[in-house]
């Protein structure tokens, strides 16, 4: 094979890369590392000063040898970057004990810019009462993100007052760590908030947890302490709640709820005739202890009962064979389900029972309402 040299010569002097707009490059830069991003200042003079205009900063500390290098790394980068240029999004990941001096610079940094999406990953105990005032007053904050790594972030007991804010994920945080607490309201006052996220998170020893945000339209409640807390979800245009691994006394969800997933321990309990627009539910339990009782089986139908006008269906194996249990039960209540499209029998978790048939009142129970609906065995 034949290589025509001077072709090659020429693809090789024409670097494109550095022909693209200052916008595209940016947009390439920010799926970088703050530090490979500096360092293609040593490609050419159009790269010396590239960086200093990005509104993309993504600092990690996995890159250096200590924190102090990391911190002396992010402090030249900030005062070298050209102030005249607005920030879209700040992300601060690292691994240490960083001093609170360094955590607030940045976010102070990042407000006066104007930012509009703020991460924070680190394993540094914090407070957000110690963070700058100026944060919880932004009118360019859209999104933020707080996970404290294995020391958890300690929250304000009072709602916090973020104007712009349309989405939040807290993780590994505790939300109130005043035993005298009786009930926890936080998120009231962040009336433009449409997707909230906690996970590994604890409310103490509240009785009642409001979440009382007039946009929100999607919840995330994951591996948080269990507790006794009611939990009030007064957000009436909220569509999609998902909860995994978080145990509660009882849960007020607004009737407009279109998309449910529940996986934990049973039971769970909704207020009564609750739902009239629901489509796809998920509920899977993931323990029923050594053997299925009849009160399980008893408040597991009448959480069914609640999810009636369901389209779509999963539930785990466990609770098919727990209502199996006790014909008798099943005998004296009707198929609650008349809207069925799909119903989805899930063996994740009981590996071993794939294969069994379902009994026939379980059956007539789920599907006699709807004749038409799809039953389908997923596989584990």
């Amino acid at each position: 094979m034949e290589f025509d040299h001077n072709k090659i010569g020429r693809v090789v002097k024409e670097d494109r890369l550095s022909s693209l707009p200052d916008e595209l490059i940016h947009n390439i830069l920010s799926c970088l590392d703050m530090k490979f991003a500096v360092q293609t200042c040593l490609l050419s003079s159009r790269w010396k000063l590239l960086w200093t205009s990005m509104p993309c900063l993504n600092f990690t500390s996995w890159q250096f040898t200590s924190l102090p290098k990391f911190s002396k790394f992010v402090n030249h980068v900030l005062s070298h970057h050209n102030h005249q240029v607005e920030v879209s999004t700040v992300k601060l990941h690292f691994t240490g004990a960083a001093s609170q001096v360094f955590v607030r610079k940045i976010v102070k940094y990042a407000f006066s810019h104007k930012v509009q999406q703020l991460t924070v990953y680190g394993s540094a105990k914090y407070r957000l009462t110690n963070y700058p005032p100026c944060l919880f007053s932004s009118h360019s904050l859209k999104h933020l993100t707080l996970t404290a790594q294995h020391r958890p972030c300690i929250t304000p007991k009072t709602p916090w007052d973020f104007p712009a804010l349309t989405t939040l994920h807290l993780s590994d945080i505790i939300l109130c760590e005043d035993d005298t607490e009786k009930s926890l309201d936080l998120f009231s006052k962040c009336v433009n908030l449409e997707n909230l996220t906690l996970e590994l998170f604890s409310v103490g020893n509240v009785e009642v947890f409001d979440i009382i945000t007039p946009r929100l339209s999607n919840l995330m409640l994951a591996h948080g302490n269990s507790c006794s807390a009611v939990i009030n979800l007064i957000a009436p245009q909220l569509e999609k709640l998902t909860v995994i691994s978080f145990s509660f006394k009882y849960l007020n969800a607004p009737p407009g709820l279109s998309s449910l997933l529940y996986w934990g321990r049973p039971p769970l309990q909704f207020c009564k005739d609750r739902f009239y627009s629901l489509n796809e539910v998920t509920i899977c339990f993931n323990s029923f202890g050594s053997r299925y009782k009849e009160e399980d089986a008893r408040k597991t139908m009448n959480l069914l009962q609640e999810l009636h006008t369901a389209r779509y269906l999963t539930l785990n194996v466990d609770i098919v064979k727990c209502i199996s249990s006790f014909p008798y039960l099943l005998s004296h209540h009707p198929s609650p389900f008349s809207n069925l499209i799909s119903l989805t029998i899930d063996y994740h978790l009981n590996r071993d029972a794939y294969g069994e048939e379902i009994s026939t009142e379980a059956r007539n129970f789920l599907l006699e309402n709807s004749p038409s609906a799809t039953l389908i065995m997923k596989s584990p």
